[in-house]
């Protein structure tokens, strides 16, 4: 068990308070979070009296490990660009959990990410949500699939029309590309549930044939036929919780007509969509707050390198998190900077995204969205102790990540650290 004394805590949950301590038992959880409460005298005792107590930040989009640093673009393994159609493909299985930015995303306080295939095919590919600290990644896998990437506007345009001359060329191609394979996997669904349905009567009659064959009834009675049980295909497989609403869409949109469109899809199939990107999102917000769609904002620090990004700004997360969006940041790494992630909520912050609000969007708004809220995302009794100490606001650009914890376990600390992160 261990006890940390803390200066300031700020659960993200509940209002901050002064000299409090938490209390993490042998599974990693937290235990108790508070004031005025007795320390267990076998606890190991954290000394931060002068930090302050910060949940583990989460992205829940981004491309680390599968965009590794310093290894070079053809290294590269964010994008099957051979296919726009590829839902049976899994960013887990491109995950390289020991890459250099993995490492330097923990020393900024980062202690789980969703990893999502890029946004060259119409639809990319399973993303997954890991923990950020092993060396196998199976075991840090808090979701092996978190939704289904796609992408709407410019990149698939770009990476097939204009590179590969095939479809899409258009928005209007990538819409009938997805389209056809919506109709696709629900025929394949349909013919599945009929084949569940006929295997059924077949037992049943299986059943009333056997009963009549012992009983020396019936003897000319021929005894039924097993049904063909249809082929699997793992393109459509990999299809069916987005249309049985288990999965979302993670949809890549910038534009407010590219965002609009997103909406339409999944209102027209009865599927759930997280809006990825939303840079446009402040001109559309009334819709996307009637509609309840999340969005996953950003990157918004850093040059405006397509006509996508043309009126980008930092006031979008403020207008949405007042609007009662529910909204989270993304540092969409490698583009910016994950370790960063406090930097630019500070930024938001200073453009209209009110205090609590750039708490919530790099943690608890974050595990909101990936549906992992009950296990991280603020400091609270019951959860993952995802906990970083900082030497002071984390918000405040002079202050530094000084230890982290992932489960329970020390994973970083700036005092020991060998390694150049910054």
């Amino acid at each position: 068990m261990k006890a940390i004394l803390c200066g300031k805590i700020i659960p993200v949950g509940k209002e901050e308070f002064d000299n409090g301590h938490i209390l993490i038992d042998d599974k990693g959880k937290i235990k108790k979070v508070g004031k005025g409460f007795d320390v267990p005298k076998d606890a190991e005792i954290i000394d931060a009296k002068d930090l302050v107590a910060f949940p583990g930040i989460i992205d829940a989009h981004c491309h680390a490990a599968v965009w590794e640093e310093e290894i070079g673009l053809t290294l590269q393994d964010g994008n099957e660009m051979t296919d726009p159609i590829t839902p049976q493909i899994r960013v887990l299985d491109a995950i390289n959990p020991v890459e250099k930015g993995m490492r330097r995303a923990i020393s900024g306080g980062v202690t789980c990410i969703c990893i999502s295939p890029g946004s060259a095919n119409v639809v990319g590919g399973q993303m997954t949500t890991i923990k950020m600290h092993g060396t196998i990644v199976d075991k840090m896998v808090v979701q092996e699939t978190a939704g289904m990437k796609c992408a709407f506007g410019e990149n698939p345009k770009r990476c097939y029309g204009d590179a590969l001359k095939r479809m899409p060329g258009t928005r209007m191609g990538s819409l009938g590309l997805f389209r056809q394979l919506m109709f696709e996997t629900q025929n394949y669904m349909n013919k599945a549930e009929e084949y569940e349905k006929k295997l059924k009567q077949y037992k049943e009659d299986l059943k009333d044939y056997n009963k009549k064959v012992k009983g020396g009834k019936d003897k000319d009675t021929k005894k039924p036929t097993e049904p063909t049980k249809p082929d699997k295909d793992i393109k459509y497989e990999a299809m069916v919780p987005i249309l049985k609403k288990e999965l979302p869409l993670r949809a890549h949109a910038h534009q407010a007509n590219d965002i609009v469109t997103a909406v339409r899809l999944a209102k027209e199939f009865d599927v759930d969509v997280i809006i990825e990107h939303c840079t446009y999102g402040h001109k559309v917000v009334d819709f996307l707050a009637e509609n309840k769609i999340p969005a996953v904002v950003g990157p918004t620090f850093g040059f405006r390198t397509k006509i996508e990004l043309r009126e980008m700004t930092w006031k979008t997360i403020g207008i949405l998190y007042k609007a009662g969006v529910l909204v989270s940041m993304t540092a969409d790494h490698p583009v910016v900077p994950l370790q960063f992630q406090t930097l630019y909520a500070a930024i938001a912050h200073r453009e209209g995204l009110p205090l609590q609000g750039a708490y919530e969007v790099i943690t608890l708004n974050s595990a909101k969205i990936l549906g992992i809220d009950d296990r991280v995302g603020s400091i609270e009794e019951g959860k993952d102790a995802d906990i970083v100490l900082w030497s002071g606001n984390p918000l405040d650009i002079q202050s530094k990540a000084q230890k982290v914890f992932i489960d329970g376990e020390l994973v970083y600390d700036i005092e020991t650290e060998t390694e150049e992160l910054f």
